[in-house]
């Protein structure tokens, strides 16, 4: 299955290499795409990934939205997985999803090797924009890796458990599992590690809410930098114009986010 992804950049020439923005959809590893992942529970409806590349991409910044196999593609296992414990993944969301999309129940070590095929597939996508850079006219050195729920999770174990290196990662409810991160901060104890932007709602799926706060203690515990915004009220699936605790929306704060770590304010990165 060839991998593809949508490239967004910005309608004005800069004068000097644009940072870029690399980010995968949710979906919980079964449904969604790079052009659609707008989903709703009942109340709320999330942004999806290619509203959040368009909204970059007028601030100046090259963004990727990246297609990822699915776990109705059966996927091969990976050759590198980094999930510590697969037995242990968390499955409440994917055995609601697949009851209503009619699919039967799966054990936890299944669903691991659909979520290593996904991993798999963004870090081939972080590696493929480096290496077409100068066609996008984009600094490979300053790329931001994120996504969306599964997308996000995606993001996390790309940078942090294969060691992708990017600028930053930003996961909007999608966080690593706790025991995955004390395994890569101890094995990365003396080596750079990118810093991480967490977002998640105050109601959230119930091992976002127990995974976040988690990950930002030991973040902080290994002096890693990190930064944790949570969306009071809402449920899984809020917009990017949700605000957060400090009156930010949530697209403020990962633009802020992605500016601190670019080193430029986005509304000039084109001037």
């Amino acid at each position: 299955m060839p991998l593809k992804l949508d490239c967004y950049l910005p309608d004005y020439p800069a004068r000097t290499p644009t940072p870029a923005l690399v980010l995968a959809h949710g979906g919980v590893f079964h449904r969604g795409s790079k052009e659609a992942d707008a989903f709703s529970a009942g109340v709320g409806t999330n942004t999806s990934i290619a509203e959040y590349c368009r909204r970059f991409a007028e601030l100046g910044v090259a963004a990727f939205s990246v297609q990822y196999r699915l776990a109705q593609t059966d996927p091969e296992p990976s050759p590198n997985p980094v999930l510590t414990r697969p037995d242990e993944v968390p499955m409440s969301r994917v055995s609601a999803l697949r009851a209503e999309m009619g699919l039967p129940s799966i054990k936890p070590s299944e669903m691991a090797r659909f979520m290593e095929a996904a991993f798999e597939d963004v870090a081939e996508a972080v590696r493929w924009v480096k290496a077409h850079h100068q066609d996008f006219g984009i600094d490979p050195r300053n790329i931001v890796l994120g996504g969306y729920s599964s997308g996000g999770r995606s993001a996390c174990y790309v940078a942090y458990g294969k060691g992708v290196e990017v600028a930053g990662v930003v996961t909007i409810s999608g966080p690593l599992m706790p025991v995955d991160v004390k395994a890569y901060l101890a094995a990365r104890q003396d080596l750079p590690l990118p810093p991480l932007l967490m977002i998640s709602a105050e109601h959230d799926l119930d091992y976002v809410t127990a995974f976040v706060p988690e990950v930002e203690q030991q973040f902080r515990m290994a002096v890693r930098p990190v930064e944790w915004a949570q969306v009071p009220g809402a449920n899984h699936f809020y917009s990017s114009d949700s605000p957060t605790r400090d009156g930010r929306t949530v697209f403020d704060v990962i633009r802020d986010s992605v500016a601190s770590w670019f080193g430029l304010p986005l509304k000039n990165v084109g001037s």
